[in-house]
């Protein structure tokens, strides 16, 4: 079997590096898509372990389509009798680009209207009731080729299911996995965030540190599978219990200037079963202990939509400025689409990157401080 991991614009590299070292087949990849071989046990894996991944879909079907009868035929030629029950519910999105089809309205309406037909046909049933689980069907069509994607996870990925509470504008956890990725950190090392929010960079850390799979407690798309194997399932998630380093002497800590904040990041640590790995406090992000030996700081401040907002924002980033340049030791990895952020702190980065915060095109900005002794 094929599948697809999508992804967030800028994040292929990172779930590719997940997927190899998992010891997937990758088979290709292209913008927001990785794609790699495997079986029942490989789309279980996939779904427990991506921690950058935002859905794993099944490819169903792969063809070169110009016509909507054409598009009729290859939904009506799948084989969905290992994947779909009867009872469920058929939901299908679509997405075109550059192709002769590219109503999404009518490639939805043909889609489901061959889906229905295909499925009488498989269980000799005359009427769906739609009362079940979903099932939800993704068609791609980029420069006429067509894909059939049968999604795998359900809720995106980034939906791990530990945090309750959040902010206004919280970080996915796709995303603060992303960032620490870019980093040096690992589990002997200290790491800060300063401005912590509803706790999502700390805990996404603790989850590596501990090698605690992101998704070990939610549950998934796949589980609706007519050869859903349950005790496999079962099995698998066993192993990923027994692999998490309980005993590893983890150290993170988190802040914020909101008391509210703070409590309300503790309450998704102790969600996500790593509080006793993150020293949460409430504290100005100037006031916070930068002299630990070798620390890496990742965090993402306040920025703001409009001029005005920037211009409120610029003495903090000044301060933020003072901090990179009073304790060189350090390495900072900061998270922000505030323009003229360099020229404001006084301090060109080692590195950046272009990452998207949903639809706010952001940068890592990456100081390298000196590596710790071995």
């Amino acid at each position: 079997m094929r599948f697809c991991a999508t992804c967030a614009f800028g994040f292929e590299a990172m779930v590719k590096n997940e997927c190899q070292t998992l010891g997937f087949e990758l088979t290709g990849g292209e913008n927001g898509k990785v794609f790699f071989d495997g079986d029942f046990e490989t789309m279980m894996q996939a779904n427990l372990s991506l921690r950058t991944a935002e859905h794993v879909y099944l490819v169903l079907k792969e063809e070169k389509i110009t016509t909507f009868d054409a598009l009729f035929d290859l939904i009506k030629a799948v084989d969905f009798r290992a994947f779909i029950r009867p009872e469920g519910q058929f939901i299908v999105n679509a997405k075109s680009h550059k192709s002769t089809l590219f109503s999404l309205r009518d490639i939805q309406k043909i889609t489901k209207k061959a889906w229905i037909e295909n499925l009488k046909h498989t269980f000799d049933e005359t009427t769906f009731l739609e009362k079940g689980p979903q099932y939800n069907l993704l068609i791609v069509i980029d420069n006429d080729q067509c894909s059939v994607l049968l999604d795998t996870s359900g809720d995106a990925l980034h939906k791990r299911g530990y945090r309750e509470n959040q902010g206004k504008a919280p970080l996915k956890e796709t995303l603060a996995a992303a960032l620490i990725m870019q980093s040096f950190y690992r589990a002997d090392r200290i790491l800060i965030d300063p401005f912590c929010g509803s706790g999502t960079i700390a805990i996404e850390a603790a989850l590596m540190a501990k090698n605690i799979a992101p998704n070990i407690n939610r549950s998934f798309a796949f589980e609706a599978f007519k050869r859903f194997d349950h005790k496999l399932f079962k099995n698998l998630k066993r192993q990923y219990l027994k692999a998490i380093k309980q005993d590893e002497p983890v150290k993170i800590i988190a802040s914020d200037i909101d008391p509210k904040m703070v409590e309300m990041a503790k309450d998704n640590a102790f969600n996500a079963g790593v509080d006793d790995a993150i020293h949460f406090k409430v504290s100005d992000f100037k006031y916070m202990d930068y002299t630990l030996p070798y620390a890496i700081v990742i965090t993402n401040p306040p920025y703001g939509q409009r001029l005005e907002e920037e211009k409120n924002l610029k003495p903090l980033y000044e301060d933020l400025g003072k901090v990179i340049k009073k304790h060189p030791d350090n390495s900072y990895y900061i998270f922000t689409s505030f323009m003229g952020f360099e020229k404001t702190i006084g301090n060109y980065a080692d590195k950046t990157r272009v990452l998207f915060n949903g639809r706010i095109k952001s940068r890592l900005y990456q100081y390298f401080g000196p590596k710790p002794p071995v």
